[in-house]
């Protein structure tokens, strides 16, 4: 079924991240049945970055969607053939896999084929006489190993590259087909057995296991012809040499080839829709991946994910729809995320995602480890803003307590040491301010952008107020926002600077403010989620 991917919203925060990492954490503890696999939906924030490097936690990959890869569905490792085996045993290793087709590779892994049944069928549907050797020589030895049989006379290495003859008629007659070279399948027929010598033939394969006289075997040697002893009848044997011909004389060369990372359903019209039954899964360098068949898409295989931090489709991963969701930690109002059966939704009124994946540590009786429990106290202090934001609640604080206890930490001043840090790591971007960290709404027919930056000094934010005009509104026209606004949050004065773009006077009735004049302070705003959000829907419903 592959991982379970674990993930928040797009345009990720610190909260996001760091509690998907730790989320998946402890359901690899909990559940070792499973693999949990932590990502994100952007790029990392500073004040991730610095928390993860502080705290010795590795960062989730980026994903840019989670729809279904041929990777998630295709069967791994797949039995293969050489080029050089033959057929028989290529297709006992088909039988014994119970698989109708097998790819080609050769000794570096590179895919030069495919044998499917098809390829086989045509061997004795298509062909009216024996195969013969001309295009693909065989070795005297690989035919006695196909047959079975014994090489009688003859060097085991000598290749016949001749046609491929059944002694049945005359003498007289037989030896008017044979030219130099030919290999001649015959039974105990003593007087054809010479006269094929004499008329040039390479090999002589006897069937039935009578053995040839002395004179022929004589004659055999000093001719330097081969001769072979099978232990099956005529009929059998002639079925077995045309099963002796290398697997690259019939295999179909130019399959369909696919990478692991190749859409599903855009490969499956490609099954569907022709008469392919199959397709080969490559590298970059077409060495052998899996097999893709038509009973791997039967089996309606949807990748498996758990949404943190966000439950609306427009927050999370391109392709969410498409996934099975498997369960839900949020702590937002809950959106229009679907299951097509009952989940665990864990939904809690607390100022941070990573406060309910703490409280499940506990919970389920394991102790996160440091690292685990270093990012997320520095995601509870950023969504709380170091405990400040009206969305804090006393859960937060028990478990912004916990974590530093355990880490031996102030809670307070390692936040203030986090959000200073990250001022020192960027560059200010009023492009990057705006886009940064942004949560997308429907308010009514209206779609809105509020973005928000956080910092310990809001001045150099104002002295550019005029840059993070024009990126705002660059950035409403370019998503198709009806208003944009950005939250320049200063954590020390305990206050944000409110920019907006668009249709502002939905934002001035939500927050009874003016942005006449530009951007406009409120004292006292923190939280995005509630003392703007829920404004904003307050409003657009009055």
């Amino acid at each position: 079924m592959g991982p379970i991917l674990v993930f928040g919203h797009r345009n990720p925060d610190n909260d996001s991240i760091c509690s998907a990492v730790a989320y998946a954490h402890l359901k690899n503890i909990v559940d070792p049945d499973e693999v949990y696999l932590p990502a994100r939906l952007g790029p990392v924030p500073p004040e991730t970055e610095w928390a993860f490097e502080r705290f010795g936690a590795d960062l989730p990959d980026e994903v840019t969607h989670v729809r279904t890869r041929v990777r998630d569905a295709m069967t791994p490792d797949p039995v293969s053939v050489s080029p050089r085996d033959n057929l028989l045993s290529a297709g006992r290793t088909m039988r014994e896999s119970a698989v109708r087709a097998v790819p080609v590779v050769d000794g570096e892994g590179v895919v030069r084929g495919l044998l499917n049944q098809a390829n086989l069928a045509e061997l004795y549907i298509d062909e009216t006489e024996m195969l013969g050797f001309e295009k693909l020589p065989v070795t005297v030895g690989e035919l006695a190993a196909v047959l079975g049989g014994a090489i009688l006379v003859g060097d085991a290495g000598m290749r016949l590259a001749g046609h491929v003859l059944i002694g049945a008629m005359e003498p007289d007659t037989m030896v008017s087909y044979i030219k130099p070279g030919d290999t001649l399948i015959v039974g105990d027929r003593l007087r054809t057995q010479p006269r094929a010598l004499e008329a040039g033939a390479t090999c002589l394969i006897i069937s039935g296991g009578a053995p040839p006289d002395d004179g022929v075997i004589a004659l055999a040697e000093r001719s330097g012809a081969s001769i072979i002893s099978s232990p099956h009848d005529t009929y059998a044997t002639a079925r077995l040499v045309n099963l002796g011909h290398s697997v690259e004389g019939v295999m179909d060369t130019a399959p369909l080839l696919v990478g692991p990372d190749a859409l599903l359903a855009e490969v499956a019209e490609d099954l569907m829709d022709t008469a392919r039954r199959e397709a080969i899964v490559v590298d970059d360098d077409s060495r052998l991946v899996g097999m893709l068949t038509r009973s791997n898409l039967a089996r309606g295989f949807r990748r498996r994910v758990i949404l943190l931090d966000h439950n609306e489709m427009s927050q999370s991963a391109p392709g969410a729809e498409e996934a099975a969701v498997v369960e839900i930690v949020d702590h937002h109002r809950i959106g229009d995320v679907q299951s097509a059966g009952p989940i665990l939704f864990l939904n809690l009124p607390v100022g941070s995602t990573a406060t309910i994946v703490a409280e499940r540590y506990r919970d389920l009786g394991v102790v996160p480890p440091n690292s685990m429990a270093g990012i997320l106290l520095s995601a509870v202090l950023t969504d709380t803003v170091l405990l400040k934001s009206p969305t804090t609640t006393p859960l937060d604080r028990t478990v912004a307590d916990r974590l530093a206890d355990q880490l031996g930490l102030d809670a307070v001043e390692f936040g203030l040491e986090m959000f200073r840090a990250r001022s020192e790591r960027v560059a200010f971007s009023a492009v990057d301010s705006v886009s940064r960290d942004l949560k997308e709404y429907r308010m009514g027919d209206h779609a809105v952008g509020v973005a928000q930056v956080e910092t310990v000094d809001s001045a150099e934010y104002l002295e550019r107020a005029d840059e993070l005009a024009a990126a705002l509104a660059a950035l409403a026209a370019a998503r198709g926002f009806d208003l944009a606004m950005l939250l320049v949050t200063d954590v020390v004065r305990e206050g944000s600077h409110v920019f907006a773009s668009g249709k502002v006077r939905m934002a001035e009735r939500a927050l009874g403010v003016t942005f006449t004049d530009g951007p406009a302070w409120i004292d006292g705003l923190l939280s995005r989620k509630k003392q703007v959000a829920s404004r904003l829907l307050e409003t657009a419903g009055a």
